[in-house]
């Protein structure tokens, strides 16, 4: 990185650390986090298919969901203390994750091994479906809701009336409702004490992510005009995402003077310009780095750091494409391959984790959409799923 990145970089960290900064291990240690996320929606799509609750691999998704968090430790340790990854917020609720998954699912496994040969293994009934609607949605919800936030007892109340309600009831939708009764009214009170304290002032993160940001500007000296420059491209970007309503914006400093510009080097025929910008974390976090592309905006940081892990999804139409893809992946240039798994439902299905360098991004993710094959007029077999930014 340029000398004039890590000086601007190290003046902004001097003036407002807290609201740029993020250290290096974070964006792997969030893996877990986002497997959770990933597991309830495995679940509501093997319930939406019909397919009883007590055929689901409960065992081998606990075992998986510990491989990553040990493979996101294993990740975060290129960058980090031992000490600086085991001791922070990201790892304890890792562990809290692993553990009262591993709680919640070991049971429903180990009950599944004694009744699963005497009930059905497809299950499509009224209650299967009401089951199914409510954990796409918690999935789609822990998408920006905390687990600790969500409304347990509300959806629990509401799911004891679709029960009354049902018409067409099965012994598995009774053994079902209990297990997914009791799992509500266990997870209401283990996410109190936590929800109270992610929300003390001292915890809170904000939904936002800074970059620092550059562009090359051809035929214009004029400082003033240079930065208009890179407002306007800024702009454009926010134009461009207005319909999804996602925005961008040049984050000020102490004196106003939120964009930089570099001096002319003589031998370049371009002058450099640079910014500090505020954009969304979570899932509009890709669509904002695409359109920065668009607009030849290049990254130069994210959250003060060099480095970021992104996660790409496999779902091919059988296991020889399924392979291809991964070999594909994993010959993508600055992309460095870090672990994968699946889902061990589907065998035409794999999540691969990379470690991407920041300044390359924006290429790297080109080169990953590149990898897959059309399954239809608007989807491939191979997308970026999550940029784990911080």
């Amino acid at each position: 990185m340029g000398v004039f990145v890590n000086k601007l970089n190290k003046e902004i960290l001097e003036a407002d650390k807290a609201g740029y900064y993020r250290e290096q291990y974070q964006s792997y240690m969030t893996g877990p986090e986002w497997r959770n996320v990933e597991m309830a929606e495995e679940y509501g799509e093997f319930l939406q298919e019909g397919k009883s609750i007590f055929q689901f691999p409960y065992f081998r998704q606990v075992y998986d969901l510990w491989r990553v968090i040990f493979n996101s430790y294993s990740a975060a340790r290129k960058y980090n203390s031992s000490s600086q990854i085991l001791f922070s917020e990201y790892m304890l609720m890792d562990l809290f994750i692993g553990f009262f998954t591993t709680l919640e699912l070991i049971p429903k496994g180990i009950l599944s091994i004694f009744i699963g040969p005497f009930l059905n293994k497809d299950n499509k009934t009224q209650m299967q479906q009401h089951l199914a609607d409510y954990y796409n949605e918690y999935a789609s919800n822990l998408q920006t809701i905390p687990f600790y936030d969500h409304k347990y007892k509300e959806n629990r109340e509401k799911l004891a009336q679709a029960y009354s309600e049902c018409t067409d009831k099965t012994w598995g939708d009774w053994f079902s409702w209990k297990c997914v009764s009791i799992e509500l009214w266990a997870r209401r009170w283990i996410s109190k004490p936590l929800s109270y304290w992610f929300h003390q002032d001292e915890n809170l993160v904000a939904a936002t992510t800074d970059v620092l940001v550059k562009i090359n500007v051809e035929g214009i000296e004029n400082h003033d005009e240079l930065k208009e420059a890179l407002r306007e491209k800024v702009a454009n970007v926010n134009a461009e995402m207005l319909s999804a309503n996602i925005n961008v914006s040049i984050v000020p400093d102490a004196d106003d003077d939120s964009v930089y510009v570099k001096a002319k080097n003589k031998d370049k025929s371009y002058t450099s310009v640079y910014a500090r910008l505020r954009a969304p974390r979570y899932a509009d976090f890709q669509t904002v780095v695409r359109q920065l592309s668009a607009q030849k905006i290049e990254l130069r940081k994210i959250a003060g750091q060099d480095q970021i892990q992104v996660k790409c999804l496999i779902d091919a139409k059988n296991e020889e494409a399924c392979h291809s893809r991964e070999e594909r992946l994993n010959s993508v240039f600055n992309a460095k391959p870090l672990y994968g798994y699946g889902d061990r439902v589907h065998n035409t299905r794999k999540i691969c984790l990379f470690d991407v360098p920041v300044k390359d991004l924006s290429e790297v993710l080109t080169c990953f959409d590149s990898c897959g094959e059309a399954v239809d007029e608007e989807n491939q077999d191979v997308s970026v799923k999550f940029i784990h930014n911080f």
